[in-house]
């Protein structure tokens, strides 16, 4: 009953990395995941990596060797022309992606264009995989033996692959796409036959158009020729490939899309046809993709978020939070409106949590928030709890926030608020570091739209005299009380006057006590702003 107990309290991925340590008895655990790389990545693409990390470190927390793969599928046919790309990427259809020019001039193809920009996007998340690209993998032989293998138990694989179709595969059928000598394309070719001594197929190019993603029409040269089937020259289908990289890559583990569990999916083939490969199936972890406002993340929509836009607004560590925290098969939906203050206000508890100052009185919940704090912040642990603000203050106090010394003001602002003890190097390291993301967040989702205020009449003579009080007057409870009695011997509207020099200096119909905010924003740059309202 102790164990079981034990059990129920562990996050999920100590739960994963519990099981395949028991499952394998192998010398090095290794967790794969991949990536088709066919334009820009965006925060989905993400989603098997950045999880697969939080295996990784929970495999490496039990003291086990253990490797986090990242694959790009660069080889795999150019189906499909991403909306925001240039047309004429058109011309490459049915060519390996790895295959196309960069038509940006700066890396030495179209795949490894936005590779990089994938893998740089991992590394700001503090996610270092091993790289591993498709084309080289073909090239340098990592795929040869299982290749021979496949051929020569095609037809096993196809009777496993048929058991999941409607129609069989025709006899003819080959677990292998043949690159054209002549145009390069791979979705086109069909293989007539094979000879097995040499690993050598003759091949047809076919004239006859087909369509890619049931709407891009594609036609071969007609081309027929030998090749081999080795070193780079072809590539196993998707069916094949997955569980076949599993045999080499020796895969303990590996996070996928719900797409590919669906019944008669690749992960119901892929398990099978490991074991004629003479591997077996590696722990599937299968999660639920995102949502973007409740809709699914499509570039028709105009809808992407990439792991970039969401670091506009949240550091690292609420990232990782974000992704580890919660059900794998309940699709999170991102919402930057709402989702950022209560994910930097939800991580601060967690952090409590972590370091024993709040609890849920759940022990299950607990453990839960502890586990996925402190693989959120690996690397970059404080020690101790920092700082303790809810973000709906830090949004409040942004909304006033001066131009210059922006720290020290925030940090008064939050001794008068009772959120700050006594100051210290780390709290202000920590408000450095909190405050360009709310800044960003304010300026987003805030409506906070600036529109010239207004000053005609007696307001402008009042202002005048304002600036004039402002020069004079160096103690903010005094400037405070002439400003009431200027108010009042020009017998303007209080409240009316106060709204507009509020719309003046911080945007907004409200705001602080005005002498003593006038004082620590800056008298120069409180005058410059008035003046520039007249």
């Amino acid at each position: 009953m102790v164990g079981r107990k034990e059990q129920e309290y562990e996050f999920w991925p100590d739960t994963i990395a519990k099981e395949i340590v028991n499952k394998w008895k192998v010398r090095e655990q290794v967790i794969v995941t991949g990536t088709s790389m066919s334009g820009d990545p965006h925060i989905g693409n993400a989603n098997d990596v950045i999880r697969g990390d939080a295996i990784r470190l929970a495999v490496k927390g039990l003291k086990k060797p253990v490797k986090l793969a990242w694959i790009s599928d660069d080889m795999d046919p150019f189906r499909s022309v991403p909306a925001d790309l240039p047309k004429e990427l058109e011309n490459y259809l049915g060519i390996p992606a790895s295959n196309i020019p960069d038509f940006w001039g700066c890396h030495k193809n179209f795949t490894e264009h936005f590779e990089i920009k994938f893998l740089q996007q991992l590394e700001s998340v503090g996610v270092k995989p091993q790289v591993l690209l498709g084309i080289e993998m073909y090239k340098n032989g990592m795929y040869n033996d299982v290749m021979k293998l496949a051929m020569e138990k095609r037809k096993e694989i196809a009777q496993i692959i048929n058991k999941f179709r409607t129609l069989p595969l025709p006899e003819e059928w080959y677990p292998v796409d043949v690159i054209c000598q002549k145009c390069g394309k791979i979705a086109t070719t069909k293989i007539l036959e094979y000879d097995s001594k040499v690993s050598e197929v003759m091949y047809l190019c076919n004239p006859e158009e087909i369509l890619l993603h049931k709407k891009n029409p594609v036609a071969g040269c007609g081309n027929k020729s030998k090749t081999s089937i080795l070193n780079g020259n072809a590539k196993l289908t998707w069916r094949v490939e997955w569980p076949a990289r599993w045999v080499f890559l020796k895969a303990t583990c590996e996070p996928f899309g719900k797409e590919h569990a669906a019944a008669g999916g690749s992960w119901d083939t892929a398990k099978e046809i490991v074991k004629i490969l003479g591997w077996k199936p590696p722990y599937p972890v299968i999660y639920e993709h995102f949502l973007v406002d409740g809709e699914k993340m499509s570039k028709s929509r105009g809808n992407v978020i990439t792991v970039s836009d969401m670091l506009n607004y949240m550091t690292p560590a609420h990232l990782r939070y974000w992704m580890f925290q919660g059900r794998l098969t309940i699709a999170k939906d991102i919402k930057l409106s709402a989702m950022v203050p209560k994910l930097f206000d939800e991580f601060d508890k967690a952090e409590r949590i972590f370091f024993g100052k709040d609890t849920t009185e759940d022990k299950r919940k607990d453990n839960n928030y502890k586990r996925a704090y402190e693989l959120s912040v690996v690397g970059n642990k404080n020690k101790k709890i920092v700082l303790v603000v809810p973000y709906d203050i830090l949004v409040e106090i942004v909304k006033i926030l001066p131009e210059k010394n922006q720290i020290e003001f925030v940090m008064k602002k939050l001794r008068e608020f009772g959120h700050l003890g006594r100051p210290s190097k780390n709290v202000r390291i920590e408000i450095e570091k909190r405050l360009p993301y709310v800044i960003a967040w304010v300026k987003k989702f805030v409506n906070v739209a600036k529109v010239k205020p207004l000053v005609i009449g007696e307001h402008k003579f009042v202002i005048h005299e304002l600036i004039n009080i402002i020069k004079e007057e160096d103690d903010g409870e005094n400037m405070q009380v002439r400003i009431f009695d200027l108010v009042k011997k020009h017998d303007v509207d209080m409240k009316e006057f106060f709204k507009l020099v509020y719309n003046i200096l911080v945007n907004s119909d409200k705001g602080p006590r005005l002498g003593p905010y006038v004082i620590e924003r800056g008298k120069e740059e409180v005058i410059e702003k008035l003046r520039a309202a007249l």
